[in-house]
């Protein structure tokens, strides 16, 4: 285990302490979950991106999505 210093505001770390209470779970679960969090959407932001440079999107992920439906469907019956 790793100990990281974080500078808080008292506003802030008080609100911090006040949720962590409220969900009975500790001060670093609460900042840690806080962390991962905050790193997967950054990740995924980067995916975004990528696909955007190449081109896909959500309207080309929605016609993949309906001809997958449509083959499966027609694979069923």
């Amino acid at each position: 285990m790793t100990t990281l210093t974080i500078p808080f505001r008292d506003d802030l770390l008080r609100k911090v302490d006040e949720f962590a209470k409220k969900e009975e779970r500790s001060r670093e679960e609460l900042v840690g979950e806080a962390i991962e969090i905050y790193l997967r959407e950054k990740a995924i932001d980067e995916l975004n991106a990528h696909g955007r440079r190449l081109g896909i999107t959500p309207g080309v992920i929605n016609e993949e999505i309906r001809q997958y439906r449509e083959e499966q469907s027609s694979r069923a019956q």
